[in-house]
Order: structure tokens, then sequence, then C-alpha cells
């Protein structure tokens, strides 16, 4: 860690949202339930294929192939200092998200109310923190848009959060927790963030 190192308002917010999902699930489990039955939706639902959807949008088979292209956008344009950024921070919070799964081995939500596939633990949602993480993290990138891109990283991890919530198969501390560590992962990677080329903070 840099010397000299305070937390930022992104960690110290992700740590409160971590901290409210844990005790969401230790705490009050029938609250969590019952959130998750006011969000899930009916398996007759016409809403259903659309939500099937777009939960595909915050997957690492989507996720991932966005992030390169990012990175090689900004690689051809000799920012290769940054496209690295970008690429190790969504690989590595990929790893912190399987990794607070297996410690934290948390089963997922009833099968009869699952309405997707899912097979690993439940807490926290890959999803949530997938998309939020590489969205916040393009957003610092493009520092000029980050008023455009700040709102669409948020407004992204809700949708995504809420499909997952829909669909049965994460409990709303997932999401929650979720959410936490990507801006607690987006808070740390942000230390290490490689100033622009020239050429490019003027564009």
């Amino acid at each position: 860690m840099p010397a000299g190192y305070r937390p930022t308002p992104l960690i110290l917010s992700g740590l409160v949202l971590m901290i409210a999902a844990i005790a969401l699930w230790g705490l009050a489990p029938s609250l969590d339930l019952a959130l998750l039955a006011a969000f899930r939706i009916d398996a007759a639902s016409a809403l259903l294929p659309a939500i099937r959807g777009a939960t595909l949008l915050g997957g690492l088979a989507l996720l991932a192939p966005f992030a390169l292209v990012v990175a090689g956008g900004l690689a051809l344009h000799g920012d290769r200092r940054r496209a690295l950024w970008l690429l190790l921070t969504v690989a590595t919070g990929r790893l912190a998200v399987e990794a607070a799964k297996l410690a934290c081995a948390r089963g997922r939500p009833p099968l009869a109310g699952r309405l997707d596939d899912v097979s690993s633990y439940s807490f926290p949602s890959a999803h949530a923190t997938g998309t939020l993480l590489v969205w916040l993290a393009i957003a610092m990138l493009f520092e000029r848009r980050r008023h455009l891109l700040l709102p669409l990283a948020f407004a992204m991890a809700a949708m995504i959060g809420w499909t997952r919530l829909a669909l049965g198969v994460h409990w709303p501390g997932d999401v929650i927790g979720g959410f936490g560590l990507a801006l607690v992962w987006a808070g740390l990677a942000e230390r290490w963030l490689p100033p622009p080329r020239p050429s490019l903070s003027r564009a």
C-alpha cells in the first residue's frame, strides 16, 4: 500500500455496504428472505425472457470482452499502462469475488424459486460486483466523461443486481455485498491508476 494511504470515500462506502450485507445475512435472515420474495418475479411472468437476457450483461462472458475491447483501444492509442491497469483491476476483482465466495460458502436461495441455472456459492454476487467494478474502472480512465460514465455505472449495476433478485438466484445481501466489494476494489485500484498520456488528457 502506498505511503500515507487513507481510505477513499469509495472504500469507506463499500465497507459500509459489505458490513450491512453481512448483518442482513447473519442478523436478519427473515428480512433477507422477505426482500427476496418482494423482488422475485413469477415463473409465468412475461418479463422473464427479457430479464434473462438483461442479466447476461453482467456476466463474465460479456464483461471480460468489453474490458478487453476498452483496454485494446487504450493500447492502440499508446496508453498501455492504463490498458494493463484496467485488465488487472477487472481480473483481480474477479479473483476477489471467487475468494469471498469460497470463504463465505453461502448457499443460494431455495431451488424451487430459481429461474436461472447457477452452481457457485451465493455471496457475494459476481454479476453485481463485476458490473459495478468494470464500469467504475472505465469511468476512472475517462475523466472528461466521468459525469456521464459514473451514473451509467451505478444504473447498470442496479439493473443487473435487480435481475439477479428477480430470477431468485441471489439473496439481497449478496447483491449489496457485491456492490460493496466493487466499491472497495475500485477504491484500492484507483491508488495505482497511471496518469493519462498528455495527448489523451487533452482529448
